[in-house]
């Protein structure tokens, strides 16, 4: 079992669960906006969520933001935690997914998913993660 806080910051313990990355949004380079259309194709992640959450309402998820590494560390930080919130923000409007079952964290430059200092569409992303056994322990 673990803490909240050990979850969000030890990447270790955070990747002990897989994660959902979330295809359908593609940011640009410096935004956090989900396009219409995006929010749209996050019907399958919004509604498993929901099912997950009316199965179980003390499941868990962390919604994570990420960035690319151009910029510099701290606005790439800001950035992620922006873009986290959107996606929770989104799965919450449209899914009707409660905002208590979210954690949300920005992870900035630091877990790039194409190793890059250059701009790279694939790094600039969001996930979530089913963290419900990590701080249940089962």
């Amino acid at each position: 079992m673990f803490s909240l806080a050990q979850i969000r910051q030890i990447d270790a313990v955070r990747k002990l669960v897989p994660e959902i990355s979330v295809e359908a949004v593609k940011f640009a380079t410096g935004s956090a906006v989900i396009q219409p259309e995006e929010a749209r194709s996050l019907s399958a992640l919004g509604q498993a969520i929901r099912e997950a959450i009316d199965a179980n309402p003390a499941e868990i998820f962390l919604v994570e933001g990420h960035t690319d590494a151009v910029g510099n560390a701290g606005y790439n930080l800001a950035l992620s935690d922006r873009r986290a919130e959107s996606l929770a923000l989104a799965l919450t409007k449209y899914f009707d997914v409660p905002p208590e079952n979210l954690v949300l964290q920005g992870y900035g430059e630091s877990d790039l998913k194409i190793a890059t200092p250059e701009a790279e569409k694939l790094n600039r992303r969001a996930a979530v993660r089913r963290i419900t056994s990590l701080l249940n322990g089962g």
